[in-house]
């Protein structure tokens, strides 16, 4: 068990909890998390390698529910694939909604490692209160380039209006880069169409499928990708290996 030693509000439903040890996984990578006498869930990692463990998560089940309220947890892991980003030059880092949690991760490792000048995050929500990492988000851009919108703004909003495969175009990076993407199945399977159509490499887009996972062990098969399990071979997967998959975006 571990502690917890903050919790964070981050929009509705959804919040971040620090533990008390450090992450030894890296960026796209997964851990159970266990609430005593409720069971387990798989967690994508919010911070870089080394870093304290962080989890953000939506309050939609027993134990992400009870996991808010707990002071300790259990943690096990890390397992699955990570985000590839030491072999490429830049990064095109894709997020919608509850999905920017390895995002941030990916995010964390290339500024430990003095790369943030190599990566660009296209991030969108429903609204502005839905945006998650407000105050991460803008110490990113002092050095990152973020690009933000929302699906339906508010008198406050000042930003962009509309779906994030839209975002893409404004990217300054070549059509070199590599894509990272992850966020709701509509989501992703319109910003994989719209870069391949701006002339992205199908190659270099990777996706996380880690909505699909339950058990974490294979066991269950609610993750399955064809033949393939997203909790033990992914939950990254490198698109062109996987987009003649007919449930790929469902």
């Amino acid at each position: 068990m571990v502690t917890v030693s903050r919790r964070i509000d981050e929009a509705p439903e959804i919040y971040t909890l620090e533990l008390g040890a450090k992450n030894e996984g890296k960026s796209g990578q997964f851990y159970m998390l266990s609430v005593q006498g409720v069971g387990e869930a798989p967690i994508s990692v919010a911070s870089g390698f080394g870093r304290n463990l962080v989890f953000t998560i939506r309050s939609i089940g027993s134990v992400t529910s009870r996991a808010m309220k707990e002071g300790r947890i259990g943690v096990r892991g890390p397992y699955g694939s990570n985000w590839p980003w030491k072999e490429y030059d830049e990064i095109v880092a894709v997020a919608g909604g509850i999905g920017i949690p390895p995002i941030r991760s990916l995010i964390e490792e290339m500024i430990d490692a003095n790369r943030e000048g190599d990566v660009e995050l296209m991030y969108g929500a429903r609204s502005p209160s839905d945006i998650v990492y407000k105050k991460e988000i803008n110490e990113w851009m002092k050095t990152v380039d973020v690009h933000l919108t929302v699906d339906r703004g508010d008198e406050r909003w000042n930003g962009k209006v509309g779906f994030v495969p839209t975002l893409l175009k404004d990217s300054h990076f070549s059509k070199n880069a590599a894509m990272f993407v992850i966020g709701p199945p509509l989501m992703m399977k319109n910003t994989v169409k719209e870069a391949v159509s701006l002339g992205y490499r199908e190659d270099r887009i990777f996706i996380s499928l880690e909505r699909r996972m339950e058990c974490g062990i294979g066991v269950c098969g609610h993750c399955n990708v064809g033949h393939r399990y997203a909790c033990e071979e992914g939950p990254i997967f490198n698109y062109s290996e996987v987009m003649t998959e007919p449930e790929l975006f469902l």
